[in-house]
């Protein structure tokens, strides 16, 4: 018996899948590559997808019971990576619409954060602690629904968080005292969690490796422009109607989203899907076919509660144990992403105000740096993906780290660009130069990071994304609760100049990964088997395809056999 990978129960796959040469029980739930070799085994009778199989006795000893595995058929328009081009791309635009709003809170409340202490008569580090709280709830979070969203489905979790971000910004607006206010932080940066670890996995869902470039830098694009444009539009919303109304047009505009998510947002995860087709085919069917149709993840269906144990300490695995997950999240969070990204949320208006004198809407355009960043980013982001049309056949997934690379090193040189020109007597521009460049590289990083990461875990994407969130954003959120306090004893300069250094030494994380990416995944148990797994599932959609005369080019496997997910192969790559 080879060890399950099922994160907490062993369920055995149907006797004829691809995986069961090798082992004697599914490794995974869910797994799709078993299509490939079940195609020849259904009989014409049966729903298309569907095929005989058996599980074993509860006890172990009697006869085998006989079941029917429901999967797709090929080109199933249920199928959330077949789904149509239309349909990808509104999935697509409203959960980055979702990310739009979660992304404007954070600047929103750093520039108007003022007022509402002059109005709530409360100290500035009570200000500090609703940026800190913002990004620790959206460190937390991430590790419960993001595995519940893989273990229940997407929709649900996007409709609970849609209502939270609701209910929580409209108490932002009408609160009456800052006991309020940092409540609704935390649990609007619960919600807000929401717009970066499960809008990847959503995106991992219905787009295959080779295409999830394109979309993952659009999503990146969102958080790092919606930023810049919140900071700059309600600095002035701020100004000439009041505080409170940054809060009422977050909730305007979020109330117009949720009938957009209740009749635009489908259900993208795929055994979801599969369980639902498995449960009417049981209703209209019955025995009529000789077994009991099932879905591959229903065997030895444990109760509610084991379930949500089982999803809620997978991402804790993955970032305890998996050394690509650990050394990323810590890369990012220590000396890049959300480490100067609080400082420039939470700093940025310091500067500016205690430099060179600026006011409210003027600390409020210079946010427009993070915008044209974004832009620049979004440029650096197209050549990354052409690069990795180029050498994928080559570099396998490691084809996604020139950007990081890149970044890594001019996230520095930006760093300290920004540092040394945080003089009074240095004109503002150089230090917008400085910022522009940094979060040109901070985009670079977090876009491509997160794709090779989703890509490196598969189906758990989603699970693996939330280890990484939830490191960033609570190192993230420690900093940001100190930005001002470290500001004032180090000066803006030379606090800005420290994590240049750091960002310097952290910028080797992706060149490691890069050449030393294929032994680190042979290593672990789970990113090369979800990676086969992942392949195996777009391999036979496209081969299926091709059998019946339909066209397999959507399914396109640009990384082939170089990835080197096998001892073997990267035996032959050392």
């Amino acid at each position: 018996m080879t060890k399950s990978l099922s994160f907490g129960h062993q369920e055995p796959a149907p006797p004829t899948s691809v995986a069961d040469a090798d082992a004697d029980e599914r490794t995974l739930p869910g797994r799709l590559s078993q299509r490939t070799s079940q195609a020849t085994l259904t009989p014409q009778s049966l729903p298309d997808g569907c095929s005989y199989g058996s599980i074993p006795s509860k006890d172990g000893e009697g006869a085998e019971k006989r079941v029917i595995w429901v999967d797709f058929p090929p080109a199933s328009p249920e199928n959330p990576i077949c789904f149509s081009k239309s349909r990808k791309f509104l999935i697509t635009a409203v959960v980055l619409l979702y990310t739009f709003w979660c992304s404007s809170t954070a600047s929103a409340f750093s520039i108007s954060a003022g007022t509402m202490c002059s109005h709530l008569h409360c100290r500035k580090f009570e200000a500090e602690a609703g940026i800190a709280l913002y990004a620790w709830g959206a460190g937390i979070f991430p590790l419960i629904v993001a595995p519940l969203s893989e273990e229940f489905g997407r929709h649900p979790v996007y409709m609970f968080a849609l209502i939270m971000l609701f209910v929580f910004h409209l108490a932002n607006g009408v609160a009456k005292n800052m006991a309020t206010v940092l409540m609704s932080r935390f649990f609007l940066g619960a919600a807000g969690s929401i717009g970066t670890s499960v809008v990847g996995g959503t995106i991992s869902d219905i787009f295959i490796p080779a295409h999830r470039g394109v979309p993952m830098a659009i999503s990146g694009f969102i958080v790092y422009f919606a930023t810049g444009l919140g900071g700059a539009v309600f600095g002035y919303v701020d100004v000439r109607a009041s505080w409170r109304w940054v809060w009422y047009v977050h909730t305007i505009g979020i109330g117009a989203m949720i009938p957009v998510v209740v009749f635009g947002l489908k259900e993208t995860r795929t055994d979801i899907i599969l369980r639902r087709r498995a449960a009417k085919l049981r209703k209209e069917r019955g025995l009529a076919d000789g077994g009991v149709y099932m879905h591959a993840s229903e065997v030895d269906k444990v109760s509610f509660w084991s379930a949500v144990t089982t999803s809620l300490y997978r991402p804790f695995i993955f970032l305890t144990t998996e050394p690509i997950v650990m050394f990323f999240s810590l890369w990012v969070a220590l000396a890049n992403q959300w480490s100067v990204f609080y400082v420039q949320i939470a700093g940025l208006p310091y500067m500016m105000r205690n430099l060179w004198g600026f006011n409210t809407e003027q600390v409020g355009l210079m946010y427009f740096t993070t915008c044209i960043g974004a832009v620049f980013g979004l440029c650096g982001g197209q050549i990354q993906e052409h690069l990795y049309r180029k050498k994928a056949p080559t570099r396998g997934i490691e084809a996604r780290l020139y950007a990081p690379m890149a970044g890594g090193i001019l996230f520095s040189i930006g760093c300290f660009i920004t540092g040394f020109t945080a003089l009074p007597n240095i004109h503002w521009i150089g230090s917008a130069v400085g910022q522009v460049v940094v979060i040109t590289s901070i985009f670079m990083i977090y876009v491509t990071a997160f794709t090779y990461v989703s890509e490196c875990y598969g189906v758990f994407a989603s699970s693996a994304i939330a280890g990484q969130s939830s490191a960033r954003n609570l190192i993230g959120g420690c900093i940001a609760f100190a930005t001002n306090t470290m500001f004032e004893r180090m000066t803006p300069r030379w606090a800005i100049v420290m994590m240049a250094s750091f960002a310097a030494v952290l910028a080797l994380v992706p060149f490691v990964a890069f050449f030393y990416g294929p032994q680190i995944r042979a290593r672990s148990k789970y990113s090369k088997v979800l990676m086969q797994q992942e392949r195996d599932a777009i391999d036979a959609e496209r081969i299926q395809r091709e059998a019946r005369g339909m066209d397999g080019h959507d399914f396109e496997d640009l990384e082939g056999d170089a990835n080197g997910t096998t001892e073997s192969h990267v035996k032959t790559k050392a």
